[in-house]
């Protein structure tokens, strides 16, 4: 899903690539978020089998209101406040594409595949 604007004065695309590289970098400092989970098991597949990618983990719907919804798949540490983290993890996403991308996001959702136990 690009975004595509256009004006008088021409078109602007922002590539899929910059989309993800933009919700990676804001969600990547949250404390309790320690890794991205794959979608499904096919991307699981496919990661294991090529470099992981920003894409990993992430999932970006647009709607015919220009809005997006995105879908974030990931592993938390063991001991956090899942629901506080996964609200944490909304409020940086939405707010970078907001603020980067002038877009209208109409959903931000986390699905936590799993939690990360401290070995020892």
């Amino acid at each position: 899903m690009s975004i595509i604007e256009s004006s008088n004065a021409g078109n602007v695309s922002i590539s899929d690539d910059v989309i993800m590289a933009i919700l990676s970098q804001a969600i990547s400092e949250c404390y309790g978020l320690v890794a991205m989970a794959p979608k499904d098991l096919l991307e699981g597949l496919n990661l294991k089998m090529s470099e992981k990618g920003r894409k990993k983990g992430i999932a970006i719907y647009g709607h015919d209101d220009y809005s997006v919804t995105v879908e974030l798949h990931v592993i938390m540490a063991y001991g956090v406040r899942i629901p506080e983290v996964a609200r944490t993890v909304m409020e940086r996403a939405k707010l970078a594409l907001e603020t980067q991308l002038g877009v209208t996001v109409r959903e931000v959702n986390v699905h936590v595949h799993g939690i990360k136990v401290p070995k020892g």
